[in-house]
């Protein structure tokens, strides 16, 4: 890791950009919390683009209200091929599936989420990656404010220790939990540094 992403581990900076190949695909990566969605919020509604979160895939409890209109179809074509959304290493396959879904009907491929930086290597991704970097204590607080008032894991720990209490437990497994992004954001820093190797 270089010097300069120790040094700014605190502070946001310019988002990092590579082109792997000329396919009509943009890849966004990045910590939980550093703007992928929504960098991405306005494709959504360009005919142009079919836009996919990747992490959406796999059916976690939300409050938004904001879908990608394809996620559905893609899932279930995932499901019908895998038995499953494929995780880790194996998410390449899915990833290759979901871009030739949205490449046979002609449309730019707007591809984001955490599950993508699972791929290795990540010269196996096509088009352009994004990588946001995004300082990290922002990351962490903003995914505290994030995820703390979903209501499904809400109203879980309220149902198990009361209105007061049941508050005090969501938000101490949610600190717990979203403590990973400190060394998530070392793993997102070597792939830049390994982007930065891949010869054009």
């Amino acid at each position: 890791m270089s010097k300069e992403s120790k040094l700014y581990l605190f502070l946001d900076r310019k988002d990092y950009k590579k082109e792997l190949s000329k396919d009509n695909v943009v890849n966004v990566i990045g910590t939980k919390g550093s703007g992928k969605t929504t960098s991405t919020l306005k494709y959504i509604n360009d005919d142009n683009y079919i836009v996919i979160n990747c992490d959406r895939l796999y059916e976690m409890p939300t409050d938004s209200d904001i879908e990608d209109s394809y996620l559905k179809e893609i899932r279930d074509i995932l499901k019908h091929k895998y038995g499953k959304v494929l995780e880790g290493e194996e998410f390449i396959k899915c990833y290759n599936d979901i871009l030739k879904f949205i490449l046979d009907k002609n449309k730019k491929a707007l591809i984001e989420g955490n599950v993508i930086y699972d791929i290795k290597p990540i010269s196996s991704l096509k088009g352009t990656v994004i990588v946001k970097r995004t300082g990290i204590v922002k990351c962490f607080v903003r995914t505290i404010k994030r995820d703390y008032p979903i209501s499904y894991f809400l109203n879980q720990e309220i149902e198990k220790h009361g209105k007061i209490l049941g508050r005090f437990y969501r938000l101490k497994n949610i600190i717990k939990r979203r403590k990973n992004i400190f060394k998530i954001y070392h793993e997102i820093e070597n792939i830049i540094d390994e982007l930065n190797n891949i010869k054009e």
